[in-house]
């Protein structure tokens, strides 16, 4: 869930979570956790500790190569099922290419979230014969909202940023200025950030039903539009390998370059 920070995922996953228990009827022990790693996941998992679960789509392939959960829903974005990520400056500064970024600073928007931007950004470096990251760029920060590295440009205060194309895109409607003194140099293809998933213990259909019903409802009850709007999530869409597949392509093909390396 992008630039969303730990204690705000937190607390709108126990609002989550509340609702499906208020919906199932059933009475449990009800604790959310944010996990550091996926071999905590997998032990939580076989000990069924865990019902449900948002995984990174970075994190998938290895936990569904575990057999010990099942992917349930995507999110999606209010204009596009995918989320897409651009590179930005300013356009009063000389050289319009990637590589014009040589020895720049580059700022990043990132928290909780998933690296995939990162992933993008090596493999473009790459495909155009450029330096790692690293050594290419002076210096990289990264803070959490996305608005305030694109704010960081704007002002001068660094030379490009890396950010989700929907806040650009919303920050530059708002204020033309940043339309007009900002560009685009490269955007990424799109690609899932996250999939809700179930324990594959958890196969009492009747439940899953709730528990499904209960997500894709979720937009139209005051509590839950406003839990999706923090998140920047639209709606949910049932789970289908189809909408993963480019994002799993990128993910194979970073850790393909890691390797090499």
């Amino acid at each position: 869930f992008y630039s969303v920070n730990i204690q705000d995922a937190t607390a709108a996953a126990h609002i989550i979570i509340l609702k499906i228990v208020q919906n199932t009827g059933t009475v449990i022990n009800l604790e959310t956790r944010v996990y550091e790693d996926n071999e905590a996941i997998i032990a939580d998992l076989k000990e069924n500790k865990l019902d449900i679960i948002a995984v990174l789509s970075e994190d998938l392939p290895e936990l569904m190569r575990k057999n010990v959960l099942d992917p349930f829903l995507i999110e999606i974005g209010k204009k596009d099922v995918y989320e897409h990520f651009v590179l930005c400056t300013r356009t009063d500064r000389q050289g319009s290419g990637l590589e014009s970024l040589a020895g720049r600073t580059l700022t990043i928007s990132s928290s909780v979230d998933s690296d995939l931007p990162i992933y993008w950004l090596s493999l473009l470096l790459d495909e155009q014969s450029l330096p790692n990251a690293e050594f290419f760029f002076s210096k990289i920060d990264k803070i959490q909202r996305p608005e305030q590295a694109i704010m960081r440009v704007f002002f001068s205060k660094s030379n490009a940023c890396l950010v989700p194309r929907q806040t650009y895109q919303v920050l530059g409607e708002m204020n033309p200025q940043i339309a007009r003194e900002m560009i685009v140099i490269q955007e990424s293809p799109g690609f899932i950030n996250g999939v809700i998933c179930l324990s594959w213990t958890l196969t009492e259909l009747k439940r899953r039903s709730t528990i499904e019903e209960t997500l894709l409802n979720m937009k139209r009850e005051a509590g839950g539009r406003q839990m999706m709007d923090l998140f920047k999530i639209h709606d949910f869409l049932p789970y289908d390998e189809k909408y993963l597949h480019d994002t799993f392509d990128l993910i194979t093909r970073y850790r393909a370059l890691k390797q090499a390396r």
